[in-house]
């Protein structure tokens, strides 16, 4: 129970009790900071309408919005309030969006939607109904009203813009606010996500499913293996049509409520007509429904059958023409449709004629933009609809203005879906115009993508991030047109972009899926310089990704090919990329010479170009190197320049890394507690980044400084924790050297038998990618084990070791230790075997 208080008190105490202020909350509203103001201190009460939108951005809960809603507009005592608690639970994870309007009507389809869902044995509910019936709408208010019911978080899907199957699980992970990482398949990830985070009942809304069913069964086998997997999930779906699926309820939408003609003088009680109005008042606020008005309000209402999408269309008119004019409109579209045009279906002749009725009244400018307007997908800014579509600020305030254009509180524009396939069919029917319109589209997204490549390096990195995540289905139209009609130097100009986009969001997957496709095409054509350079880029960029997934020797060979392109062109600027990261890659394979060799190189193109990214990275790598060759002195001060020139840059994806791979050189420097606070400063960047890969690395760093400084017990910890970071999202080299550390950890530790099950896990990791300076450090591990009970075989394996090229020099003094402590097994002779013959012997 709560103490009493006067409406305005109460609500700045919820308002602060959510962490909101008074600027935030009016956002939510949708209304000015003066409102708000005005409430607080008692000096008004909200209208209608703003109290059902302070009743959604109060996160009210559902069983207190009625007497909510009667306070607030004086039909109840202030003290009723006592029943309701200004102070907030603790929050519902969602991020259902607060619609700009209250819904109207359609209590008894939520009472409906309720009472299937709160039966234990439904757990998904198709909402179906023609377009434009509002099932998005009512999808959204159920969601919004029903969190009380389920703890575990009630996540809202927009699918309308998806355009394949493969991108509902990124939507669905996004919903989630969960980032993919690693080379383990997206579903998978997203699956091992749910599993650990979803342990109370929570609700997933997946909206405007109908174009992603056809003829592949990806979307409806995904919905069963989510039913199947998390018995705690239930579904709500809207679609056009039902899914199909055993255990699937189905909830049909039909049209608002529409009055009997005895009921006129009480019109404004029924949905259909008082949605009207209300559309009607946001376009006339001075609008009256007079007893003139009511016969053809009545009519309008019949015609469109309620169809929400086609009344506030119709509404939007009210600023220009009559009730009765609008229903003559309409009625003549109507017998034109019935006679003209018979392959429209009946049930969807209402919402046509209402669009073609506003498609004849706007002017041929305005049709002309509406029709371009819709080539965009997921929405546009105003800069996107001048470039593209013509669109100048006076042209879209007044298709906003007629309901055939949203504009969300940020400023940004997009069509309904319905509205925007019938702006679509127009646009296909001028070719060279659509044509025109997607060439137009895919420049200025490719366009848009380049400009944000030194984002993506930079301190604006995790903004850049937001800002494309936005555009996504605009930047995947783009790139998909490009390739298709071989926009060369449009996609060369992006394609670092797109890589550095994928490789920093974790889509490890979809980003070399997506470079596969421009390689595809690049490599069936005769290519000049320019798109050897495009080729090169793409390959270099592709190499990458593969290197974060963990795919060594594939990763290898992009790079390899790239830059034999590149060469072939003399593409100094891009060779650097290629040479740089071909470089660091075959230091980690213990190809140390040609590693210095390749960076160095990179490193004098970088400096050319006065790339200060890649100057750092090569700097860097070749301290690393350094380091690794046993001079840590010098490589020291090579990767603390380097990783100066990253924090100068300011990328923080970079300087994580950097501070991550200066661990080794620390702890042999004996810079314990430098690797530690290192270690947490970066632990710090990769949470704020959502890097899992970059937050697993120094996790595994944090365990080998407590490792040299002694901690053991808190070394194994660290360890456990990066694999348990790492999960299933990652492979190949970054497991094989965590377990391998773990290992060394618990030999230290007393427990020699853990620790030898450990050190052969780790090399069977080790071989399965064929990294030869990891495969010698583990078996440094297993000699020392040996040692005790075959001193002849250990020493053989240390003989090894010793005579090896990619011998670390830690691994390398760790054998020559050990060879002093039992000198008189050690071989002299060269060893008998190669390293890969030892290590398949051991691991039969």
């Amino acid at each position: 129970m709560s103490e009493d208080l006067p409406f305005g008190l109460w609500l700045k105490k919820r308002r602060k009790a959510l962490d909101l202020t008074q600027s935030a909350l009016a956002d939510r509203v949708g209304c000015s900071l003066a409102t708000i103001e005005k409430i607080e201190s008692e000096e008004r009460r909200p209208s209608t309408q703003i109290a059902e939108l302070l009743a959604d951005a109060l996160e009210i809960p559902t069983n207190e919005r009625e007497t909510f809603l009667q306070i607030a507009r004086r039909l109840k005592s202030d003290v009723g309030l006592a029943s309701v608690s200004p102070i907030v639970s603790p929050p519902v994870k969602t991020n259902v969006p607060i619609p700009p309007t209250p819904l109207i009507g359609r209590e008894s389809e939520l009472d409906g939607i309720r009472h299937l869902l709160a039966n234990p044995e439904c757990r998904l509910v198709s909402l179906t109904g023609q377009g434009g019936i509002g099932k998005t709408r009512l999808g959204i208010e159920f969601a919004i009203r029903q969190r009380d019911s389920f703890p575990g978080g009630v996540y809202y899907v927009a699918l309308a813009s998806i355009n394949s199957p493969d991108l509902i699980v990124p939507a669905i992970a996004d919903a989630f606010s969960f980032s993919f990482s690693g080379p383990l398949d997206p579903k998978e990830q997203l699956f091992n996500h749910l599993a650990r985070t979803v342990n109370q009942p929570a609700l997933l809304a997946l909206d405007n499913l109908e174009h992603l069913l056809g003829e592949s069964s990806f979307a409806t086998d995904l919905i069963a293996e989510i039913l199947q997997r998390f018995p705690l999930i239930k579904i709500l779906c809207t679609s056009r049509e039902r899914l199909n699926l055993q255990g699937e309820w189905m909830f049909d939408l039909r049209g608002l409520p529409v009055p009997p003609l005895e009921h006129l003088d009480q019109m404004e009680e029924y949905s259909a007509p008082a949605l009207f109005v209300n559309s009607a008042r946001r376009v006339n606020p001075k609008f009256q429904l007079t007893d003139v008005d009511k016969p053809a309000l009545l009519r309008i209402c019949q015609l469109l059958e309620g169809i929400p999408l086609a009344l506030e269309l119709a509404a939007a008119w009210m600023g220009m023409l009559t009730c009765a004019e609008i229903a003559r409109e309409i009625e003549s579209n109507m017998d034109f449709l019935a006679t003209s045009m018979r392959n429209i279906p009946e049930r969807h002749r209402s919402l046509r004629a209402s669009f073609d009725h506003s498609w004849r009244l706007i002017s041929d400018a305005e049709r002309d933009t509406l029709s371009r307007l819709s080539i965009f997908h997921g929405g546009f800014d105003r800069t996107a609809a001048e470039k593209v579509a013509g669109a100048n600020l006076p042209q879209l305030s007044s298709l906003v203005s007629k309901s055939l254009v949203k504009r969300n509180e940020s400023g940004r524009y997009s069509l309904h879906e319905v509205i925007r396939q019938y702006a679509y069919s127009h646009l296909e029917k001028d070719e060279p115009c659509c044509h025109q319109t997607c060439d137009r589209h895919s420049d200025f997204y490719l366009n848009f993508a380049a400009d944000y490549e030194s984002k993506l390096k930079s301190a604006l990195q995790q903004t850049a991030m937001r800002e494309m995540t936005a555009e996504l289905d605009n930047l995947r139209a783009a790139w998909d047109w490009g390739i298709k009609n071989k926009k060369i130097e449009s996609l060369g100009k992006s394609v670092r972009a797109f890589g550095w986009y994928y490789e920093v969001s974790g889509m490890i997957r979809d980003g070399i899926a997506q470079l596969e496709l421009l390689a595809l095409v690049l490599n069936e054509q005769e290519r000049d310089a320019q798109a050897n350079k495009t080729l090169g880029a793409c390959l270099t960029h592709q190499g990458l990704l593969y290197f974060r997934s963990g795919q060594f020797a594939r990763a290898q060979e992009q790079y390899d090919q790239g830059i034999s392109v590149l060469r072939s062109v003399d593409a100094q600027s891009l060779l650097a990329d290629a040479l740089i990261f071909s470089g660091a890659l075959k230091h980690l394979n213990g190809d140390y010479l040609e590693a210095k060799d390749q960076i160095a190189e990179g490193l004098t193109y970088a400096r050319a170009m006065k790339d200060d990214w890649f100057t750092a990275y090569g700097i860097y790598n070749l301290g690393h190197v350094d380091s690794l060759m046993g001079d840590c002195q010098n490589g020291y001060d090579q990767m603390i320049e380097g990783l100066a020139l990253f924090r100068k840059v300011g990328d923080p994806h970079s300087i994580s890394l950097g501070l991550n791979f200066l661990v080794d050189t620390q702890i042999a420097l004996k810079k314990y507690e430098e690797a530690k606070a290192s270690m947490r400063e970066s632990i710090a960047l990769c949470e704020q980044t959502q890097n899992r890969w970059g937050k697993g690395t120094a996790h595994r760093y944090l365990g080998l400084a407590m490792l040299a400084d002694g901690q053991y017990d808190d070394a194994r910890d660290c360890f456990h924790k990066s694999l348990e970071v790492f999960g299933e999202y990652f492979e190949g080299w970054d497991i094989a050297i965590t377990l391998a550390y773990l290992a060394d950890a618990t030999l230290l530790s007393g427990d020699e038998a853990e620790a030898k099950e450990i050190y052969l896990d780790s090399l069977r990791h080790a071989r399965r990618i064929n990294s030869a300076p990891l495969m010698l450090m583990n078996l440094a591990g297993l000699a020392q084990l040996e040692s005790r009970l075959s001193p002849s075989i250990a020493a053989g394996w240390l003989t090894l070791i010793l005579s090896h090229p990619a011998a670390t020099q830690e691994t390398r003094q760790r054998a020559e230790e050990l060879c002093a402590r039992q000198r008189q097994h050690i071989q002299t002779n060269a060893p008998c075997h190669s390293l890969e013959e030892v290590v398949d012997a051991i691991l039969k």
